[in-house]
């Protein structure tokens, strides 16, 4: 598998993408939040329209993270749809009119057609509208709960880019950006950004340097490689900054909804020293040996 290839392909869809839906999986991780928030910021700095979601509330150990606010629990369902049971030349003409606080909906029927009537109408709510999905650090499209299992249709009719490092992936995406090999979903994600283009700001180098810390325990970790390290070098250069710390478990964590922990909004990118646009090129992936 060419995952070089592969990005080049996300880079060709995101050419031609306006709105982007980011998701991850339940229980959050610190690598699950910090990859998929910096994916979130990369590709909101190049002026996509990006929604983030996670099945589960974030909790009070993720509250750091740059961005962690934006991240929802389902996907949005603004608007109010009206169908109508509907006979192939049947409407000759439809309009509105408003009268005073009334919105009236007009359906003329063609000569020939019987009228509508009430038990032909039905009533719904939609409006979630991507043109590209990511799915960060997901094993399975099952990880992503009622995200995905209450809409099956846009995760049929879209195209999804699944981006993880677990060994167990199971290939749902049109596009699978899976390394096996590296400690981190983070140091894949930081993969796909470098190869789009995307600066690698210090808020950017904070979600991925805390993701890396995480993920593998400080470093300390069996399977870290080079690539983790010169990862975190790249993010420290950048003005990342270290919050993360081993924390005791994950369930007597209160949520970010009922504790009083500060949430981190994104803020302008700090003076330093600039990162090159080449901060961590595909050169150094190395092809996964999954079928």
């Amino acid at each position: 598998m060419d995952l070089t290839a592969d990005i080049t392909k996300v880079k060709e869809l995101l050419d031609k993408a306006n709105e982007i839906l980011i998701v991850t999986h339940e229980h959050p991780t610190h690598d699950s939040v910090g990859s998929s928030l910096a994916l979130y910021l990369g590709l909101e700095s190049l002026g996509k329209k990006v929604s983030i979601v996670c099945p589960d509330a974030m909790v009070v150990e993720m509250s750091s993270f740059i961005g962690v606010n934006k991240f929802a629990a389902d996907l949005s369902r603004k608007n109010f749809i009206i169908s109508l049971d509907y006979e192939e030349g049947s409407i000759e003409k439809v309009s509105y009119n408003i009268e005073g606080n009334k919105f009236n909906l007009v359906i003329e029927p063609r000569s020939g057609h019987t009228g509508f009537s009430q038990d032909k109408v039905h009533y719904s709510n939609g409006g979630t509208s991507a043109d590209l999905i990511f799915a960060v650090d997901t094993i399975h499209l099952g990880g992503l709960k009622k995200v995905f299992e209450e809409n099956r249709e846009l995760f049929s009719a879209k195209t999804v880019v699944n981006i993880d490092r677990h060994p167990n992936n199971a290939q749902y995406g049109a596009i699978n950006i899976v390394d096996p090999d590296v400690s981190s979903t983070a140091e894949v994600v930081s993969q796909v950004l470098s190869h789009i283009g995307v600066r690698l700001t210090a808020d950017i180098a904070t979600n991925v340097l805390n993701a890396l810390y995480a993920a593998t325990n400080a470093f300390q970790s069996s399977h870290v490689g080079a690539q983790a390290f010169e990862l975190a070098a790249a993010c420290v250069k950048a003005g990342g900054k270290r919050f993360w710390k081993p924390a005791t478990t994950q369930e007597e964590l209160p949520s970010v909804e009922t504790a009083a922990a500060p949430v981190v909004e994104a803020k302008p990118a700090e003076k330093i020293k600039e990162t090159p646009p080449d901060w961590l090129k595909p050169k150094i992936y190395k092809s996964s040996n999954l079928i």
